[in-house]
């Protein structure tokens, strides 16, 4: 069972929590993280959902939602290392944008491992994660033409590219 704590309209904390599956009360929302995990040699990591969740097989970034009495970042942690066992210094990652949606806000974060990852060093959490690779930017553009992509995480990615450059050029990502 997981519980979120719910905020208004202007992200002002509500004191009152909500049951994840249950209907939301409009004006109540949310929050919501997302990763953009780059490995040291720039490749992004992205992940294949599970074949039972919406876009069944298809690729995307980390994420999910902040639970309670958890801020964005921890929440961010928190996703990052439960859907792929990889364990990120909150101070290491860094807000490239907010969004506000129908019943949540969106906060994407980008982080840099400082170390080179295999695909051995993750440890994927079942239901939610069924594969995952690391690819160039130009694999992950192949990807979305192809399909493969989970369509509102390339919008986002896309909203996000020139913030996403600009940042992985002062952290060295080629």
């Amino acid at each position: 069972m997981e519980i979120w704590d719910l905020f208004d309209d202007e992200r002002k904390l509500l004191g009152k929590q909500h049951m994840r599956g249950q209907a939301m009360t409009p004006g109540e929302y949310h929050i919501v993280v997302e990763i953009f995990t780059f490995n040291r040699d720039g490749k992004l990591l992205v992940t294949q959902r599970d074949g039972a969740k919406t876009y069944p097989l298809l690729w995307e970034c980390t994420g999910g939602s902040v639970t309670a009495r958890e801020t964005s970042l921890v929440g961010a942690v928190r996703e990052l290392e439960e859907e792929t066992g990889l364990v990120a210094d909150p101070k290491d990652l860094q807000l490239i944008g907010s969004l506000k949606k129908d019943v949540y806000f969106l906060d994407s974060y980008m982080w840099k491992s400082p170390k080179q990852l295999e695909l051995t060093d993750l440890n994927l959490q079942d239901g939610e994660v069924c594969g995952a690779k690391f690819v160039t930017l130009a694999e992950w553009e192949e990807m979305n033409s192809d399909q493969l992509v989970v369509p509102k995480v390339w919008e986002r990615y896309k909203l996000y590219n020139n913030c996403i450059s600009k940042k992985a050029k002062t952290l060295n990502i080629n």
